[in-house]
C-alpha cells in the first residue's frame, strides 16, 4: 500500500469517528433523458442517535460538478424535488431536506453537496435493511438517480448478515483513483 492510499485511510477513519457513517455508494445522476449528461456521485450515509433509539440518518449526496455553475444549477434544481410543497402528503413529518448553502471558494464549487434527513424514533426504524428497503427507494423515486450497490461499514451491531462485497475504504480509494 502506497503512502497516498495510506493517508487516504487516515482521513476517512477520522471522518468515520466524527460522522457515524454506516454505508455509503456511488450513483449516477440524469441531468436530462441524454445519458451522455449523467452526472457521478457519491451517497454517504451517516446514522446519529439522540437516544439509544430515537435520531436520524443522514444521506449526503456528493456530485461532481466540475465548478461549471450551469450543471450546478441543474443539480440543485434536480434536489429542489425534496421541497415541492405538493409532495407533502407523500413525506414523513421526520424528513427533511435541507438546501445547500453557494459555495463560498473555488474549490467548493466544484462539487454540489446535499443533504437529507430521515429521523427515526426505534433503532429498528433505522435498520440497513431498512436503508436497503425503504429509503434508497424513496430517494430513488424522488431523484432521475440509479444507486450501485451499497457498500456497508463495518460495525459491531448484529445486522452483520447483509452481503458486502469489497471494504468501503476500497471502495472510496478507486473511486478517488477514477477521477485523476
Amino acid at each position: 500500500m502506497d503512502n497516498s492510499t495510506t493517508e487516504i485511510e487516515k482521513q476517512l477513519n477520522e471522518l468515520r469517528g466524527s460522522e457515524n457513517f454506516i454505508g455509503f455508494c456511488a450513483f449516477d445522476l440524469f441531468l436530462d433523458d441524454d445519458e451522455s449528461r449523467r452526472k457521478d456521485g457519491v451517497l454517504k450515509i451517516s446514522r446519529h442517535n439522540h437516544t439509544a433509539k430515537t435520531g436520524f440518518l443522514k444521506f449526503t449526496f456528493i456530485v461532481d460538478v466540475y465548478g461549471d455553475k450551469l450543471i450546478r444549477k441543474q443539480v440543485l434544481d434536480l434536489f429542489a424535488a425534496f421541497q415541492d410543497t405538493s409532495a407533502d402528503s407523500e413525506m414523513d413529518p421526520n424528513f427533511m431536506y435541507i438546501r445547500p448553502p453557494e459555495p463560498a471558494t473555488q474549490k467548493d464549487k466544484a462539487w454540489f453537496i446535499g443533504e437529507v434527513f430521515f429521523h427515526f424514533d426505534s433503532a429498528g426504524a433505522a435498520s440497513k435493511e431498512n436503508v436497503v428497503k425503504f429509503f434508497i427507494p424513496f430517494l430513488t423515486l424522488r431523484l432521475p438517480v440509479e444507486f450501485s450497490d451499497l457498500e456497508w461499514w463495518e460495525s459491531s451491531s448484529d445486522e452483520k448478515n447483509l452481503p458486502q462485497k469489497k471494504s468501503a475504504i476500497k471502495s472510496i480509494t478507486d473511486f478517488i483513483k477514477s477521477k485523476f
